[in-house]
């Protein structure tokens, strides 16, 4: 395994593809963060460009066989995860959480799937409340206290999120005005549709992206460094191997309460994952909600989860008789909560496969998405 560090000289554009607006300059908007595939996808490319002249079949077959982990925030030597979505606040900061509900005799929902239970806050508020955005991201630390409680009983959040007190409210959005400039004449070309915006990532000063890659046994590198772009517009970033790898193994915390072998985990994904039922792992049977948890032999049975609406991936290939635009395909959001409880085996087994993928697709899994906290919870 080899971690990596890239630290944007520039912002960083990671575009969806929406239109502005109507009667105005074209705008490419940027996603709130980068997708793995963005990250996993430059990274290959800058090594195929040192080990060899062309980007033939089987060098890109050796590439694509790189396991890249990634992308995630860097701050303060500290890994910095989405917000789970198993947490809610109000206007006043207080916060619920959010767990499976039995339903009482009389009451239903509509959930996809029979057996499956709505996950519901835990203590009512005393009045209705709209929800507010808490910070996107969380420091590793935060993140291993809410996972390692089964309730958050003891998890207080401070009133500021400052990168400090390990929150990050968000990443600002820098906008960019672009003309073509006519080469014969040297001015603005006056084509209307020639003015566009571009829309890029400002990092907050002292933070960087984050990766692990893990080569092929017929592909090797001591190190990296090498100034190479990431995302659209051609940013450039300096991309760098550093030497800490206990950032992507289990902390100790998460490590003793697995270690006790819980009854019910929880599964935050860090990463997005896309599964091919959607919502639902493929490893999961949409029948009886139970099945085996990649990389381990432990039998679960799914009782709930919290999931927000689909994101959209797509791109362009590059790839030799593929070139052209990717179908797109529907990712479930990071910070998504999935709630398991053990059915057969040893839950100290997920010590091992924490920020590994879950998803149903090997190339996915080599590429970044799906890459899995676990924790516990109080069924």
């Amino acid at each position: 395994m080899m971690p990596i560090e890239i630290v944007p000289h520039d912002t960083v554009i990671a575009k969806d593809g929406r239109p502005f607006g109507s009667g105005q300059a074209n705008r490419m908007r940027s996603v709130e963060w980068l997708y793995p595939s963005v990250l996993a996808g430059s990274f290959r490319t800058m090594l195929g460009k040192e080990i060899s002249n062309g980007f033939d079949a089987d060098t890109v077959d050796i590439l694509k066989s790189i396991k890249v982990k990634g992308p995630l925030l860097r701050y303060n030597d500290e890994l910095y995860f989405p917000a789970p979505k198993d947490i809610v606040m109000d206007e006043s900061r207080r916060f619920y959480v959010k767990r499976p509900c039995v339903l009482a005799e009389g009451e239903g929902c509509d959930l996809p799937l029979s057996g499956l239970l709505p996950t519901m806050l835990l203590d009512s508020p005393e009045e209705d409340f709209k929800p507010i955005g808490g910070p996107a991201f969380w420091s590793g630390s935060n993140m291993v206290q809410w996972l390692s409680e089964p309730n958050g009983e003891s998890f207080g959040l401070p009133r500021s999120f400052e990168p400090e007190d390990g929150f990050l409210e968000s990443i600002e959005h820098e906008i960019r005005t672009h003309i073509k400039i006519d080469s014969t004449h040297g001015t603005v070309d006056p084509n209307e549709g020639l003015l566009f915006l571009s829309d890029g990532l400002v990092f907050p000063e002292g933070f960087s992206i984050a990766a692990s890659v893990d080569f092929p046994k017929d592909l090797s590198f001591e190190s990296v460094r090498s100034l190479h772009p990431l995302g659209g517009e051609r940013r450039l970033s300096l991309w760098k191997s550093v030497d800490s790898p206990d950032l992507w193994k289990c902390p100790d915390k998460v490590r003793r309460v697995l270690e006790d072998n819980p009854e019910y985990i929880r599964m935050c994904l860090a990463t997005p994952a896309i599964f091919e039922r959607g919502w639902l792992p493929g490893w999961i049977d949409q029948t009886t909600l139970s099945g085996t948890i990649p990389g381990t032999s432990l039998d679960v049975e799914l009782k709930g989860a919290c999931v927000e609406r689909w994101k959209p991936v797509s791109g362009w290939g590059l790839e030799a008789g593929k070139v052209g635009p990717k179908p797109i395909r529907r990712m479930v959001p990071a910070g998504s909560i999935y709630f398991f409880r053990v059915l057969k085996g040893d839950s100290q087994q997920l010590k091992e496969c924490w920020l590994e993928s879950v998803c149903d697709n090997e190339q996915d899994r080599r590429d970044g998405f799906g890459l899995a906290l676990w924790g516990i919870w109080q069924g």
